[in-house]
Formats: structure tokens, C-alpha cells, sequence
């Protein structure tokens, strides 16, 4: 598969369209060694630049035709080190990034057909991790006093219309992170959504302090 640049590569819209493009291990390998390598392989070990062996049972190594030493495709990545295939992390990442309310654990080891729990809490956390950006993003500038923020529908199912959001109450949750013993604030609006604005009806307060141990 002739895989485009990745800077120009269109998020898959569809379920159809992600297996288009990443039907297989060999497929996410060549995405992987063109995200890194856009001119072609040039080994880190001597520096050569040149096409490298390739290995039909284990898609994600190269190894340089001069020096014969091995690279990864997934060092310094979420994938480093794991024996999952490249076509599971690559599945489980279009799915974290599309599915807005999340997905848990078991919803994952499901979907994936994982044969462990623990396996898809392992990619799921490793997932969740890698997307943080910890100097960017925050609603208050700093990595101390700044507000976190996340938003859902609450109610049920209304007779005749479905489970969508057909009067249903939209509730923000903020939380704000203090610099001292990490102490959260949260602050659940019940808002009401008013064209392009949002109008908040009522707001609950809870405190949780996390307190350091004395011992």
C-alpha cells in the first residue's frame, strides 16, 4: 500500500475507511516508517541511507543492510515494547480518538478481541497517556491552579424518540487543581443549551482534599 505523507493523511471518517487504509500490520508498518522517515530509511545506528531488510513475520523492525543492526518502529512510541500487533494499537487508537464518551477497559477488550483485560487496560491507559499534552491545553496557563473541564448529557430514554439527546440536560464538570496538596474542586453545572451559548441553571459544589500522610 502506497501510504501518503503523513502530514497530509485525512482522519478515517468511517470504520470502512480506517481498514482501507490500515488493513494490515504491514500497512500500520509502512505508515510508522513514513511518519519517521519521509525521505526513506536512514538507519540511526551508522547513519546509511538505504532500503533495509524487511521481515514478512515481524513488520514493525528493519534492519540496515550495512551495519545489520535492527530498528523498531515503535521506539519511543506507546507501542514500544509491546508484543500486541500493530493492527490492534492502531485500531484502539482510531477508537479513543473517536468515540467522545469513552470506552472502558472491557468495552475495549471486546471490541479488539483481546483475549485479556489486562491487555486492553494496558493500551487503553498507554492511549490516554500519550494524548496528554502537559504543556499545552489548560484553561489557566500553568501545570499548578489550572481548571479541568468535561461535559455529558444526563437523562434517559424519552418514549417514542430514542436514547438520543432529546430533553436531556447538558452538565459541565469543572475541576480545578491547586498547587498545595493537589485538593479538587468540583463544580457540576447543569446547563442549558441556548443556540451558540451556553446557560448555566444551577451549580453544585463538592470539595475533595487529597491530605498528605503525617507517617
Amino acid at each position: 500500500m502506497d501510504v501518503p505523507d503523513h502530514a497530509d493523511l485525512a482522519f478515517p471518517q468511517s470504520l470502512p475507511e480506517f481498514q482501507r487504509l490500515f488493513p494490515d500490520d504491514a500497512a500500520c508498518a509502512a505508515y510508522l516508517e513514513k511518519a519517521r522517515w519521509d525521505g526513506g530509511f536512514i538507519c540511526p545506528h551508522c547513519q546509511a541511507q538505504r532500503e533495509p531488510f524487511r521481515f514478512d513475520t515481524c513488520a514493525d523492525v528493519l534492519r540496515c543492510r550495512k551495519c545489520l543492526e535492527n530498528t523498531g518502529l515503535t521506539v519511543g512510541t506507546v507501542m514500544e515494547r509491546s508484543h500486541a500487533p500493530l493492527r490492534v494499537w492502531f485500531w484502539a487508537a482510531y477508537l479513543v480518538a473517536s468515540q467522545t464518551p469513552g470506552m472502558s477497559a472491557g468495552q475495549y477488550q471486546r471490541q479488539l478481541g483481546l483475549s485479556r483485560c489486562e491487555t486492553a487496560f494496558g493500551i487503553l491507559h498507554k492511549l490516554r497517556a500519550g494524548m496528554v499534552r502537559p504543556d499545552q491545553d489548560r484553561i489557566g496557563g500553568t501545570a499548578v491552579g489550572h481548571v479541568e473541564l468535561d461535559e455529558a448529557y444526563g437523562g434517559g430514554k424519552t418514549p417514542g424518540e430514542g436514547w438520543d439527546v432529546h430533553h436531556k440536560i447538558l452538565v459541565v464538570d469543572l475541576c480545578s487543581v491547586s498547587p498545595e496538596t493537589q485538593p479538587r474542586r468540583h463544580m457540576p453545572s447543569y446547563a442549558r443549551v441556548n443556540g451558540s451559548t451556553l446557560d448555566v441553571v444551577g451549580i453544585g459544589v463538592n470539595r475533595i482534599g487529597m491530605q498528605r500522610s503525617s507517617g
